[in-house]
């Protein structure tokens, strides 16, 4: 056990928690089945030592684990906890801007591409980036509610741009991240997006589609 860390979640009923490893500053998940010493459970503030290991996923965690000897002091785990969900109050705003950004940009590359009449080339490009981007923004939603912050992504966002062509990426984080795949209300209207996205391509490519760009490029040669 070479690496330390500080626990800066940890849900005492459930047996898991997340630790922020000192030398890579990386957030680790941790289970109180990988602790070598039963005797005593983590709290909040508290270090370890521990060793990388990868779970079934073969995401990096932190195990086998042990609490250092030394506790920190209520006082620190305090600081520590304050300075945590400030970290995560910002990650949230900074998702919220980037998303903002997004928005405005991919709306300018599509009107571009519909001026220019190349929609249907860049169609491909465009899936990927916001499956990329929608993917971020679940995963910074996921952490955002494993710390229990207040200030969330909302769920419109989320379908939001798994409508714009973000879908695959939300489908791959509902399965990587376990974030609102249990959610049955989110999950239906989830299919839905899906079925609207695929019905906006098919009729982009049937006559009607075609036609329709055609008539919106302006700027095409």
């Amino acid at each position: 056990m070479h690496l330390t860390g500080t626990v800066v979640f940890w849900r005492d009923d459930k047996g898991f928690g997340f630790v922020l490893c000192d030398n890579t500053a990386e957030k680790l998940f941790f289970h109180i089945r990988d602790n070598t010493d039963r005797t005593e459970r983590p709290t909040q503030g508290d270090r370890l030592q521990f060793s990388l290991a990868q779970d079934k996923q073969g995401r990096n965690i932190a195990a086998p684990w042990q609490l250092m000897a030394t506790r920190t002091a209520s006082t620190s785990k305090k600081a520590i906890s304050t300075s945590y969900q400030a970290a995560e109050g910002f990650s949230i705003q900074y998702a919220h801007q980037i998303a903002l950004i997004f928005r405005i940009s991919f709306l300018i590359a599509v009107a571009a591409a519909l001026l220019f009449g190349r929609l249907i080339y860049v169609l491909p490009l465009l899936y990927v980036e916001a499956s990329i981007f929608t993917y971020w923004l679940y995963k910074t939603d996921k952490e955002a509610a494993i710390a229990r912050h207040g200030n969330r992504l909302t769920e419109e966002s989320l379908q939001l741009f798994s409508l714009i062509g973000g879908w695959p990426g939300a489908y791959l984080a509902q399965q990587q991240l376990a974030h609102k795949s249990r959610k049955h209300q989110f999950r239906r209207e989830f299919g839905f997006v899906i079925l609207g996205n695929a019905l906006l391509v098919i009729w982009l490519f049937s006559s009607w589609g075609q036609a329709f760009l055609s008539r919106m490029a302006l700027l095409a040669n």
